[in-house]
C-alpha cells in the first residue's frame, strides 16, 4: 500500500525546488486520502517542459495506468515560481484519482468513460483542494459549440474506439478544438452533481460512464 514521491534533480533548474515540490505532494496525498484511499503509487516529479501547459505555468500531468503518476516541470517558465504550489497540488490531486479510478477497474474505453474520467478528476481536485475554481481546459468552449460538440460526440461516445488527440488534444482543431474532451467531460459530471446534491466527485470514484450521459445538458 506504497505510496513512492521520486523527484528527479539532477537538473539544475529543477534541483532548488527539491524540497519545496517533495512537501507540495506529501501535502496533496494527505488531502486526497481524506476524502479516497490511495496504494500502490510511484509519483515522479522532473523536469520534462515539453509535456507541460504554458497556461498553468509550465506543469502537466500523466498517468499511464493505475500505479504511475509522471508530474512534468519546466522551471524556467516565467510564472513557475508564483504558480508552482497550487497548480502543482492541483495537478497532483487530479492525476491521484487517475490512479483511484483505474483501481477500481472501471470498464470500457469509450469517448464518454474517458470525457467522465477526466471530469471526475477535475471535479475531486476542486473538492480535494478546496480550490473554486477549474483548471482552463475544463471551460475551453462557448455555449455554442459545447452544444454543437456534444451532440457529436454523443454520437460515438459508446464506440469502443475513439480519437484521443483529436477529442482532447485538438490534433485537428478546425474539427475538434483543443480541450473539448476535458470541457465536456467537465459539464458532465458538474450536471450530475447539480442534480444530485447529496452526493460529490469522491463518492463517485467508481460510478460507471454512463450515469453521467442521460441528463440531455445542451441537446
Amino acid at each position: 500500500m506504497s505510496i513512492n514521491v521520486n523527484v528527479l534533480s539532477a537538473s539544475n533548474d529543477t534541483k532548488p525546488y527539491s524540497e519545496e515540490l517533495r512537501s507540495i505532494a506529501a501535502d496533496t496525498i494527505a488531502s486526497v486520502e481524506k476524502l479516497l484511499p490511495i496504494k500502490d503509487v510511484d509519483i515522479v516529479i522532473y523536469d520534462n517542459p515539453r509535456a507541460t501547459i504554458d497556461e498553468i505555468g509550465g506543469i502537466g500531468g500523466f498517468t499511464p495506468n493505475a500505479n504511475v503518476i509522471f508530474i512534468s516541470l519546466n522551471p524556467r517558465h516565467p510564472d513557475f515560481e508564483k504558480v508552482v504550489k497550487e497548480e502543482l497540488v492541483f495537478t497532483l490531486a487530479h492525476e491521484l484519482h487517475h490512479t483511484i479510478r483505474w483501481q477500481k477497474q472501471v470498464e470500457g474505453d469509450t469517448l464518454l468513460e474517458a470525457m467522465v474520467f477526466e471530469g471526475l478528476a477535475d471535479h475531486f481536485a476542486i473538492e480535494a483542494t478546496g480550490r473554486g475554481k477549474a483548471s482552463p481546459w475544463s471551460y475551453a468552449l462557448t455555449p455554442e459549440q459545447k452544444k454543437v460538440l456534444l451532440k457529436k460526440a454523443s454520437e460515438e461516445w459508446k464506440q469502443p474506439t475513439y480519437d484521443n488527440n483529436l477529442w482532447f488534444f485538438g490534433s485537428k482543431p478546425d474539427i475538434i478544438p483543443r480541450w473539448t474532451g476535458y470541457t465536456l467531460g467537465y459539464d458532465l459530471v458538474a450536471s450530475y452533481l447539480q442534480k444530485h446534491p447529496e452526493t460529490s466527485a469522491s463518492k463517485l470514484a467508481s460510478a460507471d460512464a454512463s450515469e453521467f450521459a442521460n441528463d440531455g445538458i445542451y441537446l
